[in-house]
């Protein structure tokens, strides 16, 4: 582990040099010995990235929340509106790369008195044009023009991942508004058990079979199954409240999925650990860890001369024809070498600075592909042991509600106590919430394992746009 910390470092060393002196694309760290992904390659993992994993889940209902968070979320929404800013931005700076061209119109009046006292008029119009050009002798400002490109590259990738965020979430919150009704209605069935067990204990106690004690512990678990029963519709306003946010509604709570939750199989393909460079945020964090290097050259190149060419014509007649009258016309050509002399030391702290940059920006591009490769294998690895926990839960929700009607049956024949039917009612309960919890965190983790394999939800095609 050590020497392949070291080796990362190394990695990240060189790609801050590289991406200074030649600005190549860095290279990623080196792929992991033992990904758990590689025995899980295959072809399926290519047709889910061109068709899109929602439908693998089974819901057209997610699928169609999708699609209306992608049209209407307003982070996302703010996302692309910092993408396209970036992308103008670009185009600004790169206009700065060509000449500018000035034009001017005037005109003056001049009025004089003469010897009799009457005013003599002079009307002077003129015209002029201004041309000005930074000669790029080291690279300057064309490096400031990669930087804002590679910017505007990054802001685009931000909007692609953010719509890859968006997906992700939506489908989760609709996983989760799922289960808050299934726990809900889960509470509603055990009150209704609970009742009906409240009234086999006070018909009981009234024939004097049963005493006090076993007719108030009845009611207790009477009240304690309607508060639960409270806490869970509460619970369902509240995922149903996250997921209007994201889908842009009014958070009103009024929002119901109205189906049970789908069914997952085992993953059958993760894919290589190369493919996860393409992922939006490790684009993003290549394309800024480049542009650092370019404003870096930027910097260094701000020591050195700036040659700067003006050109001028202008000419002035007392008609707009004879200002513009080419043989009235007066040009001049200037050409000027500027370089920095004394700045109190500002241009080689800008240069400490930006180099300092580029060294976190080389940081964070390793940190951000290690970081995809944690989650696909914590993804793997949790799909696993959620599998064998809905698997045994399953049985112990069945095992339990054999139990509980053998319990209830007891009961009713005055052979179980009321501590062995409640005992049965909360394992009942306890074994269906867990199933649900399970089934709920393997599906939300299927999501993350196709979010953090930076797969669009509905194929290439959103994420593409989300970053235009």
């Amino acid at each position: 582990m050590k020497r392949h910390l070291l080796l990362l470092i190394g990695v990240s060393a060189a790609t801050t040099l590289s991406a200074c002196a030649s600005v190549d694309t860095p290279d990623a760290p080196p792929a992991p010995v033992g990904y758990a992904s590689e025995a899980r390659q295959g072809a399926s993992s290519t047709e889910t990235a061109q068709a899109g994993w929602l439908p693998n889940l089974g819901s057209p209902v997610m699928t169609q929340f999708v699609e209306e968070a992608l049209a209407a979320n307003t982070s996302l929404l703010a996302a692309q509106a910092r993408a396209a800013a970036a992308e103008a931005r670009a185009d600004a700076n790169a206009g700065r790369r060509w000449p500018s061209l000035d034009l001017s119109l005037g005109g003056s009046r001049t009025e004089v008195p003469d010897l009799t006292g009457a005013l003599a008029t002079t009307d002077v119009l003129s015209a002029g044009a201004t041309a000005s050009w930074e000669v790029d002798l080291w690279g300057r400002i064309a490096a400031s023009s990669q930087a804002s490109a590679l910017d505007a590259a990054a802001s685009a990738a931000d909007a692609q991942n953010a719509a890859l965020s968006v997906t992700g979430q939506t489908a989760r919150a609709f996983v989760d508004l799922i289960a808050a009704e299934e726990r809900l209605a889960l509470a509603e069935e055990d009150l209704s058990t609970r009742e009906r067990a409240l009234a086999i204990t006070e018909r009981r106690y009234e024939q004097g079979i049963l005493s006090a004690l076993s007719l108030r512990t009845a009611r207790s678990q009477t009240a304690s199954a309607r508060a639960g029963q409270a806490a869970a519709a509460d619970a369902l306003l509240a995922s149903a409240r996250r997921l209007q946010l994201l889908l842009g509604r009014y958070p009103d709570g009024a929002l119901r999925a109205g189906q049970a939750l789908p069914a997952v199989t085992p993953i059958e393909a993760a894919g290589a650990p190369e493919a996860l460079l393409q992922r939006p945020d490790v684009v993003a964090a290549q394309a800024r860890l480049l542009a650092a290097g370019f404003r870096l050259e930027e910097a260094r190149d701000a020591l050195l001369p700036r040659l700067t060419l003006t050109g001028r014509a202008t000419g002035e007649g007392g008609q707009f024809a004879d200002a513009l009258d080419g043989d009235q016309i007066v040009r001049q050509l200037i050409g000027g070498l500027a370089a920095p002399v004394f700045q109190g030391g500002a241009l080689r702290a800008d240069v400490r600075a930006n180099e300092a940059e580029q060294e976190a920006a080389a940081a964070q591009y390793v940190d951000t592909v290690l970081n995809a490769w944690s989650e696909v294998e914590a993804a793997l690895s949790a799909d696993q042991a959620l599998a064998v926990q809905e698997a045994e839960f399953a049985n112990a929700a069945v095992e339990a509600l054999e139990a509980q009607n053998l319990a209830e049956r007891e009961y009713t024949r005055g052979v179980a106590t009321i501590f062995e039917l409640i005992d049965a009612y909360s394992r009942r309960i306890d074994a269906e919430r867990a199933l649900i919890g399970a089934r709920n965190e393997r599906l939300s983790n299927r999501i993350s394992f196709y979010v953090a394999l930076g797969l669009a939800g509905l194929g290439d095609t959103p994420a593409e746009e989300a970053g235009q």
